[in-house]
C-alpha cells in the first residue's frame, strides 16, 4: 500500500463515522395536493387498472385500492408523510385483484417518506428503502 493511501484511511474512517443518516431519502418533497396517482406496477394481465390514490388539497385521501375504495387523511411534513388514518371498504373480489390490493396496502403501510422524481412520487420506508413508485393516473382497461 502506498503511504498516501495509508494516510487517507484514518481520514476516510473518521468521515464515515461522523456521517449521520436518519433514513430520510435524498430528493425534494413532492407536491401532493390535488394530485391523482397510481401504482403502475399494480396492473396485471387480467386488469390494467392499478390501484390509485388521490391526495386532496384539504388533506383527505380517496382512491381505489384494487377491489375496495379507500379513504382517509394525509399530512406531509417536508418529506415525511403520515398515512396512518387510512380506511377501506371490505368487499371481496377475485384472488388476483385481492393480491394486488393487499400488496398496495402493505406498501402504503410501510411508507414513511415521499420524494418527487419528475412527475413521479417515490415512496420510502423508515430505513430509506424504496417501497413503490406512484405515477400520474392514466386510463386502463379490464378484460
Amino acid at each position: 500500500m502506498s503511504k498516501k493511501l495509508l494516510a487517507a484511511l484514518p481520514c476516510a474512517a473518521l468521515l464515515a463515522a461522523c456521517t449521520v443518516t436518519d433514513g430520510t431519502p435524498a430528493g425534494k418533497a413532492p407536491d401532493l395536493a390535488g394530485r391523482s396517482l397510481m401504482w403502475a406496477e399494480g396492473a396485471n394481465e387480467d386488469c390494467e387498472v392499478p390501484p390509485n390514490i388521490e391526495f386532496g388539497a384539504d388533506g383527505r385521501i380517496s382512491g381505489m385500492a384494487g377491489c375496495n375504495r379507500m379513504l382517509g387523511t394525509w399530512a406531509l411534513d417536508g418529506k415525511k408523510i403520515d398515512l396512518s388514518k387510512l380506511g377501506a371498504t371490505r368487499r371481496m373480489c377475485g384472488p388476483k385483484i385481492m393480491a394486488v390490493e393487499d400488496a398496495f396496502f402493505q406498501r402504503l403501510g410501510r411508507t414513511v417518506f415521499m420524494t418527487a422524481d419528475g412527475d413521479k412520487v417515490l415512496c420510502w420506508d423508515a430505513e430509506g428503502k424504496l417501497v413503490m413508485t406512484l405515477v400520474p393516473e392514466a386510463a386502463g382497461t379490464c378484460q
